[in-house]
């Protein structure tokens, strides 16, 4: 009685059932499996490509604008390296916000139509002076910070 019970379950079940007939298909879920992992790791490899682009424009962009090497000539001539990043986080801000602030300002000029061009200008290069000081003082803090957090935790 089993055998026969065995027997009606392998014969009838298959032809109800799709479960059982997914397991004959393993080649095209191994290559779909295939393409989808080949996708993400090339994708991966794009967006790394990109951020290695980026990092290394930056870098171009803070040499050619004299940033780095001021930062270094302050540092060695007050013989402290935390004056040199001080420098440096400081420059950086204050070149970086000046853009945007220029660049919005002359945005917000040809919306409203507040003063010429010229004014305009002017306004976003004292406000991006004044926002980048700030912008800079609390970067620079904020890597102190992490840098004594980072001692304190793997001193131990």
């Amino acid at each position: 009685m089993p055998e026969l019970l065995f027997t009606l379950l392998i014969k009838f079940l298959p032809s109800h059932y799709h479960i059982i007939d997914s397991f004959r298909n393993d080649d095209d879920f191994l290559a779909v499996l295939l393409l989808m992992g080949s996708f993400v790791f090339l994708a991966l490899t794009v967006i790394s490509i990109l951020l290695g682009l980026l990092f290394v424009a930056t870098i171009i962009l803070l040499i050619s604008a004299g940033i780095i090497s001021t930062s270094v000539i302050v540092g060695l001539q007050q013989r402290s390296v935390t004056k040199g990043f001080k420098t440096l986080f400081l420059s950086s801000a204050i070149v970086g916000s000046t853009i945007v602030s220029v660049i919005f300002c002359i945005f917000l000029n040809a919306v409203y139509d507040w003063h010429s061009n010229n004014m305009a200008i002017l306004i976003g290069i004292g406000l991006g002076i004044v926002l980048g000081i700030g912008l800079g003082l609390l970067a620079f803090k904020a890597m102190t910070g992490l840098v004594r957090f980072l001692t304190n935790k793997y001193r131990k």
